[in-house]
């Protein structure tokens, strides 16, 4: 094989990796999966919530909600 084409076959082999890992990487949408609690502070009341879709004003917490909210 020539030292060009072995050249060219290493550039695309490059090329394939970098595309491969660009498909692959976290978007803005990924969510970690945790367990989160959110308390309410004008209600008092505890939920559990999505870490991607907590509502404002929640207190956060990992603690579960204690059975007197």
């Amino acid at each position: 094989m020539s030292k060009l084409k072995l050249r060219l076959a290493g550039l695309a082999f490059i090329g394939l990796s970098l595309l491969v890992l660009g498909s692959r990487t976290a978007s803005a949408n990924d969510c970690i999966d945790v367990v989160l609690y959110c308390t309410n502070p004008q209600t008092g009341e505890c939920m559990r919530v999505n870490p991607c879709a907590i509502p404002p004003g929640c207190i956060v917490s990992s603690q579960e909600c204690s059975s007197s909210s």
